[in-house]
């Protein structure tokens, strides 16, 4: 069993990037990831959309005025 996924962003500061994160207990990625904006209201993060066939997950960068983890999926 694989530990890490790869996930690809879409929007945002970091649209286009590809990175590799541990795998939560169910095998896939957590969900949201969390985006720094100095204190700035609403919160931004990257949400998980859907997975490719290859495996990687693609998450979408979205805007929340608050932030929870959502359960792994």
């Amino acid at each position: 069993m694989d530990l890490h996924t790869r996930i690809e962003l879409f929007g945002g500061p970091e649209d286009g990037r590809e990175i590799t994160l541990p795998a939560g207990a169910a095998g896939g990625p957590l969900s949201p990831l969390p985006v720094p904006r100095d204190g700035e209201e609403p919160m931004a993060a990257y949400v998980k959309d859907h997975q490719r066939p290859h495996g990687v997950w693609i998450y979408k960068y979205t805007l929340t005025p608050s932030m929870q983890q959502s359960p792994v999926q």
